[in-house]
């Protein structure tokens, strides 16, 4: 029994062990393996790392039940029997998640607070056994609650801090092409600040603090940034197709309906997901034209609206209203974005990383990336290259958060330039104010510098 609860508290131990290596995980991002292995690549085998938690549990689980058959235990004992059959089944399920949607963290994580829950219940009954007051197991769960608040209760704070780089030839390779230059993303982590941030920030380098404005639930953030990542991918390998002559790049098909704002006179007739293709005849390609034609309607006034709901056309009669920013024009009272359709004639594969969540900033990199692989001998003219940046229809690169953070963790990797959206440039140069940060604002700005800069 004893060996049992050792069990037990290793991998508590190890649980808080592991979250505070979670939070530092960038610190090691310069390390490289073999031929291009990145330290993000490596983390994946991190979650085998985590499964050793369930696994130290469940066994301690296994062992206090084998006891308890071979002392013949008693009816009397049932209750503690199910207790670490319990502990076995959450430690199991935490297990199955692990391993097969390591991403999905809210699943494995409850049910590894759920095990960890009915362990200390489980100590806790049986050290009443031999005291009426389980001192040793109240304190130590007094202990370990007091810790995981200073590691992990979110506060009204977002903390943005270095993070990893990414090695775009491997994160994205085209079909048939092959890697020639050196090609690095960067990604930084920002999520809710927990109260040990605050010391991180003190002792190691470029933490930023500040109050959260997301106004989303975390989950609901995650889902964004995801969509965010796949439309970056997209977008980035329809405009590298589009530089060689391979495809028409983006183009605008209609205006998509993201949200409808209350009381608008649109409410219950169109809804998100419509994608607006014509008003009163007239044909709407993307959101500028929208805009340009309501200028034209009175407000108030009543207008045909044609859009395409689950892939067919309906068409709707209805009112508009005063636009709250300019009362001189008509609103419908919708939120909307330009539906965009990527051309992308040959296939790339992505691969995804554990601790990749998501997001639009390694759209511009996506774009050179390809655009080197599928060159003869490649654009970098012995550069090592590393860039940040949304790439836009019309091969602009857009601006992107966290630069400060993101140009520290590019300078620890020994590039040879780094390309930065030029209105971001004043923060990279905070971050690495001795690395070749280039601000662009285009994707030909990026190749451009690349020829007129070889080193070898």
């Amino acid at each position: 029994m004893r060996f049992a609860q050792r069990l037990y508290y290793s991998g508590m131990a190890l649980t808080l062990l592991l979250i505070i290596a979670g939070e530092l995980i960038w610190l090691p991002d310069p390390l490289r393996f073999g031929t291009g292995l990145y330290w993000i690549e490596a983390l994946d085998l991190l979650v085998y790392v985590v499964a050793l938690i369930p696994l130290l549990w469940m066994s301690a689980s296994v062992l206090i039940i084998l006891a308890m058959l071979r002392n013949h235990a008693t009816h009397h004992a049932a209750a503690a029997l199910i207790r670490s059959a319990a502990v076995f089944a959450a430690g199991a399920v935490a297990l199955f998640f692990m391993l097969t949607q390591p991403k999905q963290l809210e699943y494995w994580m409850s049910a590894l607070a759920a095990a960890w829950l009915l362990i200390f219940v489980d100590l806790m009954l049986r050290e009443r056994k031999n005291r009426r007051i389980p001192v040793r197991s109240l304190w130590t769960l007094i202990a370990t609650i007091g810790l995981l608040v200073v590691l992990c209760c979110p506060t009204g704070y977002l903390v943005t801090y270095p993070g990893l780089t990414v090695n775009m030839n491997r994160y994205a390779q085209a079909s048939g092409a092959s890697a020639h230059g050196a090609m690095t993303g960067v990604l930084v982590f920002e999520r809710p600040a927990f109260p040990i941030d605050w010391i991180y920030a003190k002792l190691l380098p470029h933490y930023g603090i500040e109050v959260n404005k997301l106004q989303v639930s975390l989950g609901e953030y995650n889902k964004q940034v995801r969509i965010m990542k796949e439309d970056a991918n997209a977008a980035g390998s329809a405009i590298a197709f589009q530089k060689l002559g391979l495809g028409k790049g983006i183009t605008s098909t209609g205006v998509i309906i993201t949200a409808t704002t209350k009381n608008s006179p649109v409410e219950g007739i169109l809804q998100p997901g419509d994608v607006i293709e014509a008003i009163n005849k007239h044909k709407i390609s993307n959101a500028q034209e929208l805009t340009e034609f309501m200028v034209s309607v009175t407000p108030g006034s009543e207008v045909e609206v044609q859009v395409l709901r689950d892939a067919k056309p309906v068409t709707f009669r209805t009112k508009t209203q005063v636009n709250p920013t300019d009362p001189s024009r008509a609103a419908f009272g919708i939120i909307v974005s330009n539906k965009l359709q990527y051309d992308i004639p040959q296939a790339v594969n992505y691969r995804s990383f554990l601790l990749h969540e998501g997001g639009p900033s390694h759209g511009a990199m996506l774009a050179l990336t390809l655009i080197d692989q599928l060159t003869p001998c490649g654009i970098t003219y012995g550069n090592k290259v590393a860039g940040t940046g949304t790439i836009e229809a019309d091969g602009s690169v857009g601006a992107v958060g966290g630069l400060e953070q993101k140009a520290y963790t590019v300078s620890r990797t020994g590039i040879d330039v780094f390309f930065v959206p030029y209105s971001n440039e004043q923060d990279a140069r905070k971050g690495a104010p001795g690395m070749q940060i280039v601000p662009v604002r285009t994707l030909d700005d990026m190749l451009n510098w690349l020829r007129l800069h070889p080193k070898q």
